[in-house]
């Protein structure tokens, strides 16, 4: 059985004092790295990744991305992943306000988007601001997220509304990991004295898609009681992600129905109330086949911090003798009572069109680890970037003086399609070790 595990963090909210000598958090921090080193290992197999559903910042600023990249550095070193092994969303934190309050043109984009009565309209006008290749306001708060979130291909543009990433499992499914950004309309008028907190906008370009052969985790920073025409689009979501991970309401919960399991996750850095309770997670997610359909196994493991906050343990909500909560989603049954009415041939089992076609588990005898390429890219200098995209011919000299961020991801891109990655990667690595 083919296991894949993941460690669960949300709104670790990282400000440009962590690690000071004052910090009390640290010890909360480090109360995590003991919890993942003893218990973490025992308990986890084939760790895939660390996820995190947004408020890595607190305000948006570079210098609490610099201490998140470390102390996420630190996660994955505990199970010997790489560092690129990192998923994350933007939320509500990770918006620079003072870009936002410094800029009529941004609020005013967020307003036109906000104030459309119809899903339908409020599409409409997000499409025509993101489409203005000179108007980049929607994109502008998060800037600093982009830079932190580009060297895990987390990041979001106009270009890449959402990002995913495909894991194999067996009984030839996969898990499709995508992450959706809620927070496009995040300013001052969120949280107002007196007034119900102000809805975010998720589009309908953000709700996963229909695959063959797919099952589908969500992430995603508010929850749905947080959005705007909720009711136009959760249905669907539940309909096609099987897991959801949601973060900001500091309160954790595990919701299960039959055919989905979703997580509102507590805070690493909670504000410090009365009800103070930081939490984070464990998730195992697995497959196997019963009576020829394919069956979706998720674990939670919910760890939160002791009452003498001594150290990190299992939840008190866990089932009796357990250390975890555990279900079942037949994803097979699932995929056909969502689409049967609509396509009949979708009853024939692997011989149904969706939205693309039939994903089949590729046989690579060493499969290239482009998230790692990628990583290792941005840890270079922006003068070695010029060097090694100029001598791989990705880019030209005379573009080399204006490179910017959407440049280099399109030089990437030109590797992927002339089969440069491995070449790139082996100046990457010869860049690196000449500057150590």
């Amino acid at each position: 059985m083919n296991k894949l595990s993941f460690i669960h963090l949300s709104d670790i909210h990282f400000v440009k004092s962590s690690n000071d000598p004052s910090d009390i958090d640290k010890d909360l921090r480090e109360a995590i790295i003991t919890d993942l080193k003893i218990n973490g290992r025992e308990n986890l197999e084939n760790v895939a990744g660390i996820l995190v559903t947004g408020d890595i910042a607190f305000s948006g600023n570079r210098k609490e991305y610099e201490i998140a990249k470390e102390y996420l550095n630190r996660v994955c070193d505990v199970f010997n992943i790489s560092p690129s092994d990192v998923y994350c969303v933007p939320g509500n934190h990770d918006v620079n306000q003072a870009i936002v309050n410094g800029s009529d043109l941004i609020f005013t984009a967020q307003n036109a988007v906000d104030e459309e009565s119809t899903i339908d309209d409020a599409d409409k006008t997000f499409s025509k601001y993101i489409n203005d290749n000179n108007f980049n306001a929607l994109f502008k708060p998060i800037d600093e997220y982009n830079e932190f979130a580009k060297r895990f291909e987390c990041d979001i543009s106009s270009n890449n509304i959402f990002w995913q990433k495909d894991f194999v499992l067996e009984d030839n499914l996969k898990l499709r990991i995508v992450g959706i950004n809620s927070s496009f309309l995040s300013n001052r008028t969120d949280h107002q004295k007196d007034k119900p907190d102000r809805l975010m906008y998720i589009g309908q370009v953000q709700i996963p898609c229909y695959e063959t052969d797919v099952a589908t985790l969500l992430m995603c920073h508010h929850p749905p009681q947080c959005w705007k025409f909720r009711d136009d689009i959760l249905q669907r979501i539940n309909k096609r992600s099987d897991i959801q991970l949601y973060g900001h309401m500091h309160s954790q919960s595990v919701e299960i129905m039959d055919e989905n399991v979703t997580l509102y996750s507590g805070a690493v850095h909670p504000t410090r109330t009365v009800d103070w309770l930081p939490r984070y997670n464990w998730i195992t997610i697995s497959s196997k086949t019963e009576n020829d359909e394919r069956i979706l196994k998720v674990k939670i493991y919910p760890r939160c911090l002791t009452a003498d906050r001594n150290s990190f343990a299992m939840d008190s909500t866990c089932p009796r003798g357990e250390n975890h909560i555990s279900h079942e989603i037949n994803i097979d049954r699932k995929r056909k009572a969502a689409l049967k009415d609509r396509k009949k041939a979708v009853l024939v089992k692997n011989n149904v069109d969706l939205c693309t076609k039939s994903i089949s588990v590729p046989e690579t005898s060493v499969p290239i680890d482009e998230r790692k390429i990628i990583y290792d890219f941005y840890e270079i200098s922006w003068i070695d970037q010029i060097d090694i995209l100029t001598q791989l011919s990705l880019i030209t000299k005379e573009t080399s003086a204006t490179l910017d961020s959407k440049m280099i991801g399109e030089a990437i891109n030109r590797a992927r399609e002339q089969d440069k990655l491995l070449e790139l990667h082996k100046k990457i690595l010869n860049k690196m070790g000449e500057n150590l």
